[in-house]
């Protein structure tokens, strides 16, 4: 009588990497399983990298590995990191992508962009406008059948109050981070003093243009979601007008998904 065996699919790990404009984030993630992001103030080395995965009691082989920068492409930190990985992806315009379809100019897009909105491509097959909160607030809009078709970019909280300073003679920088002691004024409409008037303007015009979007979109589709991401994303979700799904490690989550489409790849090649 002869027996029929099954075979345990081999458990990847994966080191997911990501250079934004003023952080280094870094994640473990499985197949089954993304990991607590951190952030490093310096770059990782190999060795932190290893102790990491022991920490985790994850396989260091295979091993493999993804870079996102939104600026340089390339450092000298990576290469001890692509020693100990078998496959090593540095995410640019000619990566393939699990996407059917992208309407914009893959020159010019940021990396950090296309993998938030592969990370939601993972997560549902509904029309969704993916929105990142961060130094600057990105506008993307993802269709069914993973056809990306475009966005729009507008300066973030940080970047408007600076601007408010820098290009005036007198309007003093209030900072973001005061927003713990700007909350009740939330409330009203109208600041009662310069400092107030600067943050609620900040404040309101992004909600607003956030809900302008949502709600513009939302006429051309009704079953719209969406998705806000970025480091000032729970700041302001509270406020908002629409429901919104919160997944503060959607880049992550994204570059994950292109990963595994990348060694698939190279399995079935």
């Amino acid at each position: 009588m002869s027996q029929s065996c099954s075979t345990t699919p081999m458990s990847h790990t994966y080191i997911l990497i990501d250079q934004g404009n003023s952080r280094l984030k870094v994640a473990l993630a499985t197949d089954a399983q993304l990991y607590p992001t951190r952030l490093y103030p310096e770059p990782p080395s190999s060795d932190q990298l290893l102790e990491l995965l022991r920490m985790y009691q994850l396989p260091e082989q295979p091993l493999y590995a993804i870079y996102s920068s939104v600026g340089e492409r390339e450092a000298p930190w990576l290469e001890s990191i692509k020693g100990i990985c078998q496959r090593f992806v540095t995410l640019d315009a000619e990566t393939p992508l699990p996407l059917a379809e992208v309407q914009y100019d893959r020159q010019c897009l940021g990396v950090d962009r296309i993998a938030s909105v592969v990370g939601v491509a993972q997560l549902t097959t509904e029309p969704s406008l993916v929105i990142d909160i961060g130094t600057a607030i990105t506008y993307d809009l993802l269709l069914p059948e993973r056809r990306y078709m475009g966005g729009n970019i507008s300066p973030g909280p940080e970047l408007r109050l600076q601007a408010l300073h820098d290009y005036t003679a007198r309007l003093p920088r209030v900072p973001w981070s005061d927003i713990q002691s700007h909350l009740d004024l939330w409330h009203q409409e109208l600041g009662e003093q310069t400092d107030q008037a600067i943050w609620l303007g900040v404040a309101r015009s992004i909600v607003h243009e956030i809900d302008s979007y949502i709600e513009g979109l939302r006429k051309r589709y009704p079953s719209l979601e969406v998705w806000i991401t970025g480091g000032y994303a729970v700041d302001f979700v509270k406020w908002l007008k629409y429901p919104t799904f919160v997944e503060t490690n959607l880049v992550e989550r994204g570059l994950r998904d292109i990963l595994q489409y990348q060694v698939a790849r190279s399995h079935d090649s």
